[in-house]
């Protein structure tokens, strides 16, 4: 947006942050709707199948922006695409999310079922942040670069979801409960279980660090370091690898040593490695900057993993307690948190990149004044870390 279709920084941040928020009221009905769906299907699948399908259009779409004459008529078609793909992602992503906790009644079994979700999950995001800038800088950058590269992985992002969709109609699910409880007293009942507010506010945290530093990863790898735009896939693409190669290291040690305990060695060492990242500048050793984002990959992979294996326990602990299986009820308010700390990150990069003075171009070859290269240093490394940290310091309050 702010690279490549000239939109102001501050309102790019802005434009992201609406759709997510409107998960907010969105995220729940689909989670409780999927809770007491009846069909021939199961409960979850058919919103796979229509979440899958509308998620690849919408994909395409939000990358695929006309001629506009102003960059506010740009920032509506962006904005509007894409709560429309935020929608359609969240049939699919809550039923989804919810099923490890119908598979197995072993908590360790759970984690390793949600090692292997999270591990093809990292592959999937690797896919889009080291395919998707290699793809738009070979189809010759610009609109028509992005028009390619959304085409491209908007197919991928079909074959995966669809093929989600189809296999989990092999696997047995618990039924729908036998009486309903209303959606409002559903809420309410999840946010006053102690265990789960605390896993969720922790979260929370730790993603809005994520997703600031996602954020700044373009204008800190150009504008900072003097990198091309592909360096930004490589920066990812060595997290991202390094996280996928701790994922079994995490599922051993939560068994060793408990989940919570591991989860805030996680989010410490994510923390840590992107506070580091304040020495890096165009003077550093590249060896230096890619070992601190292979740190901060082990790191993101267990506040990854962790956090989403500890929410399986505590359905599990609601079930046994209240005799509901509201899978989908509590899962569907964790993805409005996912969602909500994600959309909070760039919303702060964005805040950051405005008051430091960032200029805005459509070719991206602004001159930047020095402030703002110093935020957007401090949107990729302490910012984030701070975040990250006090998630770590919410967690410790974590009982069940």
């Amino acid at each position: 947006m702010t690279d490549t279709l000239g939109i102001a920084a501050a309102t790019a941040g802005v434009v992201l942050f609406i759709p997510k928020f409107w998960d907010v009221v969105f995220d729940p009905l689909v989670g409780i709707a999927s809770d007491r769906t009846h069909s021939r299907w199961g409960r979850r699948q058919p919103y796979l199948l229509v979440g899958g399908t509308l998620s690849a259009l919408a994909f395409f779409a939000l990358f695929s922006v006309p001629d506009l004459a102003s960059a506010q008529a740009r920032a509506l078609w962006v904005g509007v695409i894409f709560f429309f793909g935020m929608s359609a992602y969240a049939l699919f992503a809550v039923p989804y999310a919810a099923m490890p906790a119908e598979m197995s009644d072993d908590p360790h079994e759970r984690t390793v079922i949600m090692s292997w979700r999270m591990g093809f999950v990292l592959l999937g995001t690797i896919a889009g942040a080291v395919a998707g800038p290699m793809m738009v800088q070979a189809a010759g950058g610009g609109r028509e670069g992005y028009r390619t590269m959304g085409a491209a992985l908007a197919v991928l992002i079909a074959l995966a979801m669809l093929t989600t969709a189809f296999s989990a109609r092999r696997f047995p699910m618990r039924p729908a409960s036998a009486h309903a409880v209303p959606a409002r007293e559903q809420l309410r009942l999840a946010l006053a279980n102690r265990p789960y507010f605390v896993l969720l506010l922790a979260y929370v945290l730790v993603l809005v660090g994520n997703g600031a530093m996602a954020a700044a990863a373009p204008y800190f790898c150009v504008h900072v370091l003097g990198g091309k735009p592909d360096t930004v896939g490589l920066v990812f693409g060595c997290l991202l690898l390094a996280a996928i190669a701790a994922m079994p290291l995490w599922v051993a040690a939560a068994r060793r040593f408990g989940k919570p305990g591991c989860a805030i060695a996680a989010a410490l060492v994510f923390g840590a490695a992107l506070a580091l990242m304040a020495v890096i500048d165009r003077a550093s050793p590249p060896p230096l900057f890619y070992a601190l984002c292979a740190l901060a990959g082990m790191g993101f992979a267990g506040t990854q993993l962790l956090p989403f294996s500890m929410l399986t326990d505590v359905i599990e602990r609601d079930a046994l307690h209240s005799g509901l299986r509201r899978e989908g009820s509590f899962t569907g308010l964790f993805i409005i948190g996912e969602k909500a700390g994600l959309a909070l990150g760039p919303l702060v990069t964005a805040a950051v990149l405005s008051l430091s003075g960032f200029v805005p171009s459509i070719s991206g070859a602004a001159l930047q004044p020095a402030s703002a290269l110093v935020g957007a240093g401090l949107a990729f490394s302490l910012i984030p870390a701070a975040f990250v940290f006090a998630g770590a310091l919410v967690l410790k309050r974590y009982r069940l």
